[in-house]
């Protein structure tokens, strides 16, 4: 999505004068995405690569259970793959503690 909006706005640049910026570094800047739901490849293994393409994106991904539904994600089970500790670490905390100034 993120592509799409800079190869349009190169393209419209006369039709939104106040943007300064590629689309996509407002959206990194302000928007957050959920692990909830979730659309994995079809091969786990690739899940790490799709995590790969976020890039400096990955800061704004943030584990979300689903819970209390009944068909919540224990947080164990919650994804495809095992993460590097890093990655982990970055979902399951520091990236929500950012967003609620935890940190």
């Amino acid at each position: 999505m993120c592509w799409r909006l800079d190869t349009t706005w190169h393209l419209l640049k006369a039709e939104v004068p106040r943007l300064k910026r590629l689309p996509s570094e407002y959206v990194h800047e302000h928007v957050y995405l959920s692990t909830q739901p979730m659309e994995e490849p079809h091969q786990p293994r690739y899940f790490l690569q799709m995590l790969d393409h976020f890039g400096p994106a990955l800061d704004r991904i943030v584990f979300a259970s689903d819970y209390p539904h009944w068909d919540g994600d224990d947080p164990d089970e919650a994804l495809p793959v095992q993460l590097p500790a890093e990655i982990q670490r970055k979902l399951y905390f520091e990236n929500a503690a950012g967003l609620y100034n935890l940190a």
